[in-house]
Order: C-alpha cells, then structure tokens, then sequence
C-alpha cells in the first residue's frame, strides 16, 4: 500500500513538474516573439529611418494599444500580408496606405483606399508630410507619429 501511494505522489510530482515546464515554454516562446516583432526586423531601420508609429486607439485585435511600430525608408499599411503594417478590419484595403522617407522628412499617402486614411482629422488626397505628433487614422486604428529627434510626451 505504501508503494502505491509513494508512486501516486511521484507521479503528481512530476505532472506539475511537466505543466510548469509546459507554462514556461510558452512564457518564453511568446517573449521571443513579441520581442522579433517589436524589435527583430525593424530594429536594423531604426538607426536609419530616425520615425516610429505608436498605437493610441485600436479595434484591431492584430494591434494593441501602445504598440510601436519602427518605421522602415518605405513602410506600407493594409489588410495584404505583404504590408509592414497589417490590418485586419474589412475597412482597410489591401493597400491602404504608405509612409515613405524622403529628403530628411517622412510623408504619407493614401492609395486610393476606399475609406480614406486621416491625419490629424482631415482626409489624406495627396502626399503630404508627417510633423511629430501627427496623428493617423486608418480603418479604425490611430497611430502617433514620433520623430526621434523630439522628446516624446
């Protein structure tokens, strides 16, 4: 009877052992990816583009808020997955928007979306230049635009 019970505490022993290793895998599995996403790709433009986008409102279960986004020489957004910045609403097209660098500034132009894209409130027709601060309203998400060389808020 007792060896009975000594292999059932054993056995509980080790499916904790076994969940708690389970549970860590996935803690540090997520981490790497968020980490890759956040930082991997976009971290060797960082030093080159100087810009990021920063999510302040969002029904985009893809984007959460707070989330910064590094912006590359030429960053586009839209629902196709070839996009730098993939949106899920019905409301973005397939491509939707662009960010492009160009002598020492960034602009933003909207490709011919059926929706629009907005910065600061008024519709987007042509290209036009991105100020720190600006905010961009794109199918239900906003975004802060940030120039590194200005103290964020």
């Amino acid at each position: 009877m007792k060896a009975i019970l000594l292999i059932i505490k054993f056995a509980t022993l080790a499916i904790i052992y076994l969940f708690l290793l389970r549970v860590f895998y996935f803690i540090v599995t997520d981490l790497r990816h968020r980490g890759n996403r956040v930082f991997g790709q976009a971290e060797a433009s960082r030093t080159s583009s100087g810009a990021e986008l920063v999510v302040t409102g969002s029904n985009d279960p893809s984007l959460k808020q707070g989330e910064v986004i590094y912006l590359d020489r030429q960053t586009h957004l839209g629902r196709g997955s070839h996009n730098n910045i993939k949106l899920t609403s019905s409301f973005a097209s397939h491509n939707h928007a662009r960010i492009i660098f160009q002598d020492d500034g960034f602009f933003l132009e909207d490709l011919n979306s059926i929706n629009g894209t907005y910065i600061n409130g008024v519709r987007v027709n042509e290209s036009v230049p991105l100020v720190h601060g600006d905010t961009i309203a794109i199918a239900g998400v906003t975004f802060k635009f940030v120039r590194w060389e200005y103290e964020v808020e």
